[in-house]
């Protein structure tokens, strides 16, 4: 199959395809629970245009929203593709299930840190994936799949310059040097107050249950709105190449 070619068609912005090998022994050993055959993950983005973030509450959730399920739609034909071709595929679940580790709310498959072992950017201070031409501005899709990549993916150049905007921007101060603490985000704290975290996460180490909740989670998903987004406007890599990149000294 012509991956380069069937993301083109599918108006993707990046793309690329790390082999497991390439990954960190945690994120090797999560693939392969993922999916036992796995041998590789094609990881690949839409931007998020920044006029998105500067819309009101709802309608910048919806744009997002919109550009998440057609990320999906995507994944899903290119699984559909390579199942066609009797190549074992499986596409990263857009919301559940998640894990809890260290006391961290983390993807089943991380596809920001599969991206920057892609070579698509590296993590900045904010935990997100910032790519040299779109920055943090990129949601992200995967397919985890039995076919091998060819030869060692090259990493990417550093890009977070490490200056901590995002950090003193975060109104909620769920950012730090250890990362980030999703629970005292103001986009999940509307939804799970502090009396209820203990309880959240509870939930979240229960797979089996996380799994049958998994249907649920687009309608959840539509129903909430992005109340703060400053963890990606305040990053100097924010513009992207709609204007040139404020580094800011410490």
């Amino acid at each position: 199959m012509d991956i380069e070619a069937f993301f083109a068609h599918e108006g993707v912005d990046v793309s690329s395809r790390v082999g497991i090998e390439d990954l960190t022994d945690a994120d090797r050993a999560s693939v392969r629970e993922f999916l036992p055959a796995a041998r590789s993950v094609v990881v690949f983005g839409r931007e998020v245009p920044a006029p998105v973030y500067r819309m009101p509450e709802r309608e910048k959730t919806r744009e997002m929203l919109r550009i998440a399920a057609s990320l999906d739609e995507t994944a899903s034909r290119l699984a559909g593709c390579l199942d066609a071709e009797h190549i074992p595929a499986r596409v990263v679940p857009l919301y559940f299930p998640v894990r809890v580790v260290d006391e961290k709310v983390q993807g089943i498959v991380r596809l920001k840190q599969i991206a920057a072992a892609a070579g698509l950017g590296d993590i900045g201070k904010n935990t997100l994936l910032l790519h040299r031409r779109f920055g943090p501005r990129l949601l992200l899709a995967g397919v985890v799949t039995g076919e091998p990549a060819s030869g060692k993916t090259a990493a990417a150049a550093p890009v977070c310059t490490g200056c901590g905007a995002c950090i003193r921007a975060c109104p909620a101060g769920a950012l730090g040097p250890a990362g980030v603490d999703a629970f005292r985000c103001r986009n999940v704290r509307a939804w799970v107050p502090p009396p209820v975290v203990p309880a959240a996460k509870w939930l979240l180490r229960r797979q089996f249950l996380l799994r049958s909740a998994a249907p649920l989670a687009p309608l959840v998903a539509r129903a909430a709105t992005i109340r703060c987004s400053r963890c990606v406007t305040e990053c100097p890599m924010f513009p992207g190449e709609e204007q040139a990149p404020t580094f800011h000294a410490e």
